[in-house]
């Protein structure tokens, strides 16, 4: 079971000490933030932001980002969404953002896969307990809408096959589910193994080349100067546990399977023609094996990874709140 504290700003709580930059939100907006608890008693930040009470939740979507990144960089998003009639809920992993870090003491380190996983199902609990009472003038179970970015692609998806939550739409940016098996990356994953357990938090494989993210310069500087952000390379085990996870999804055969609970879900994927960090053509052999009736590829010419960063993230958001309002119907 998740514990934890909620502030609100409507008490007027302060912020935490280590908060990237002031926050500038508009005032109608119903904002929380703070700590709860996993279950294996780490302290996680939380971030929510909801419509004013007076503006019908049309659902609630939880947002998970990814490695190396945090969750209140994603502020814009949250606001479009609520002006959209959309809540949002959500939290920085583990050794990640203003999030308590392991054993290993490693930021941007994903120790073990399993555990981000548990950790996302405890915090959606801790939401619907702690948060959803907080909310006023809203429905307690609105309509529970999952997305992420990059890495958080594969862990939604994964949060999704887990069954701990039932879900009602889900929609990925810059989705991260699958590699090329080049003999380089199975030559690099068959050493990874006994490098990830030898020397864990060993920064062995090269990360993001952060120009490729976005063309927004403004974008860029800021995430180079967000001491919340981390700009090293990945640790052995990290990479080690993605490339595992990202096998296991590959495998699991309930993505296409009808009646299983992933494939009930509305679904779309927003990827950029440009985008040299995911890997579009596994991304697109998932999305052909998945069995949803309801599925989407929309790909955003000449867009890199981020696509909501992207000098094009008017059209990205146009479509994607397009197709947030026809599958979640404001309530009557």
């Amino acid at each position: 079971m998740s514990s934890g504290s909620i502030s609100s700003s409507r008490r007027r709580s302060p912020s935490p000490p280590n908060a990237v930059r002031e926050l500038h939100l508009p005032s109608s907006l119903q904002h929380f933030e703070g700590k709860f608890e996993n279950s294996r008693g780490q302290s996680l930040f939380y971030f929510a932001l909801f419509p004013s009470a007076n503006h019908a939740l049309r659902g609630v979507v939880l947002y998970l980002h990814g490695t190396g990144d945090h969750c209140r960089r994603y502020l814009f998003l949250y606001e479009r969404l609520c002006e959209e009639g959309f809540g949002v809920i959500a939290y920085d992993l583990i050794n990640h953002g203003a999030s308590d870090c392991d054993s290993h003491k490693t930021r941007a380190h994903v120790r073990n896969f399993r555990h981000v996983v548990d950790d996302t199902n405890d915090f959606v609990t801790f939401a619907k307990r702690s948060i959803y009472p907080e909310l006023e003038g809203q429905q307690l179970d609105p309509p529970l809408i999952i997305t992420g970015i990059s890495f958080g692609t594969l862990l939604g998806l994964h949060t999704v096959l887990s069954g701990q939550h039932k879900f009602h739409a889900a929609f990925w940016s810059g989705p991260m589910v699958g590699v090329a098996w080049t003999p380089t990356l199975k030559l690099q994953a068959a050493l990874m193994q006994p490098l990830s357990l030898l020397l864990p938090r060993a920064h062995v494989l090269s990360g993001v080349d952060y120009e490729l993210l976005c063309r927004d310069p403004g974008f860029l500087g800021d995430f180079e100067t967000d001491p919340l952000a981390t700009k090293s390379d990945l640790t052995a085990r990290t990479g080690q546990q993605i490339l595992s996870a990202m096998i296991r999804l590959k495998h699991d055969k309930r993505t296409g399977q009808k009646d299983s609970a992933i494939c009930q879900l509305a679904m779309l994927f927003l990827a950029g023609s440009e985008d040299k960090i995911a890997d579009q053509n596994a991304t697109q052999h998932f999305f052909d094996r998945l069995a949803n009736r309801d599925k989407e590829f929309k790909v955003f010419e000449g867009v890199f990874h981020c696509v909501y960063e992207d000098p094009e993230r008017d059209d990205v958001l146009a479509h994607l709140t397009h197709w947030l309002r026809e599958r979640c119907p404001t309530p009557q």
